[in-house]
């Protein structure tokens, strides 16, 4: 699967100029927001309770109520799908995105388009309820939810807190002891790796193609993660929740000490012009390619605890190979 295409299912990301991002305070030497690349984003959740019938919750701002326990359910999104079937939904999977990896036991799901979304084929699945990413299906629903059934938008694509909190809206509406039990898991696991303390962060490029150069900002999950592994984004000066263009004369002036890749290592042409760069003439770059980190799912905590491992032995001076995993 091109990765490029992943990048724009999961982060949903609006591209930026350079010229804009020159504008938001990008330059030489240090961005303005370097102080606070360090910071949690505020959690997008708040106000969940049930109801006899129904899941009742504010995201954003934006209350939304949900039928509990559907029967038949339209996931457009590979991460929510993974995480269904971990919740021990999978048979109730009647609906699926074409980047979904459906679970065995999924009874041969109907195959759905999301850009644009294929509201023919969602009706023709006779879904209870469309799971999806808010960012993902923001533009479509205000043009064609009235047409759809219940539909359920989380917040997947920002931050692993609010990955948790979706998951926790999954496990109350589907009100089974297998989601419950799972959402436990995900919690003992989380709580066991605890909030990330040690060496002071290290200064980080995450990029999202080399050619031309995209780097990602805040606002999106592997920003977080990488927040959650002791680095900090060199690319925090692109407005929150954007990505984009990213100039190879600020790589050189922010000296990235870290680079994660979501496509692979760097090309020749790039190793020689960045020579100079702290990330590339130690051999610190990790590739992020691997669908744990692109997809928020369940499988992210296991992500990042092979991400923080790789990053602490960075930090203590050891040069595992680059891209090690």
């Amino acid at each position: 699967m091109n990765a490029r295409v992943v990048l724009g299912l999961l982060l949903a990301l609006p591209p930026l100029g350079l010229l804009g991002y020159l504008a938001f305070g990008g330059g030489r030497g240090d961005p303005p927001c370097w102080e606070e690349a360090a910071a949690a984003p505020a959690r997008a959740l708040a106000a969940l309770r049930v109801a006899e019938d129904v899941v009742v919750f504010t995201l954003h701002g934006v209350e939304q109520r949900v039928p509990r326990r559907p029967a038949r359910i339209a996931s457009v999104l590979p991460g929510l799908t993974e995480a269904l079937a971990w919740m021990g939904a999978g048979r109730r999977l009647v609906a699926v995105s074409p980047w979904c990896d459906p679970p065995p036991e999924a009874p041969a799901p109907r195959r759905v388009g999301v850009q644009p979304l294929d509201v023919e084929g969602l009706l023709a699945a006779r879904a209870d309820l469309v799971v999806a990413d808010r960012r993902l299906l923001r533009r479509d629903l205000g043009r064609l939810g009235a047409r759809l059934p219940a539909v359920l938008l989380l917040e997947t694509s920002r931050s692993l807190a609010d990955l948790r909190d979706a998951l926790a809206v999954l496990a109350a509406v589907l009100d089974t002891d297998a989601a419950r039990a799972a959402l436990a898991a995900f919690d003992a696991e989380w709580a066991r790796l605890g909030p990330w303390a040690g060496h002071p962060p290290l200064r980080a490029l995450i990029v999202g193609d080399w050619d031309p150069l995209y780097a990602l900002g805040p606002g999106s999950l592997l920003d977080d993660l990488a927040r959650e592994a002791g680095l900090a984004n060199v690319a925090c000066d692109l407005p929150a929740g954007a990505s984009g263009p990213f100039s190879e004369e600020l790589v050189l002036a922010r000296a990235p000490e870290v680079i994660l890749s979501t496509v692979g290592p760097p090309p020749e042409r790039i190793r020689a012009r960045w020579a100079r760069v702290p990330a590339l003439s130690a051999g610190r770059w990790f590739d992020l390619s691997d669908d744990r980190f692109l997809r928020g799912g369940p499988r992210i905590l296991g992500a990042l605890a092979e991400l923080r491992a790789v990053v602490a032995a960075w930090a203590r001076g050891a040069a595992p190979g680059g891209g090690a995993r």
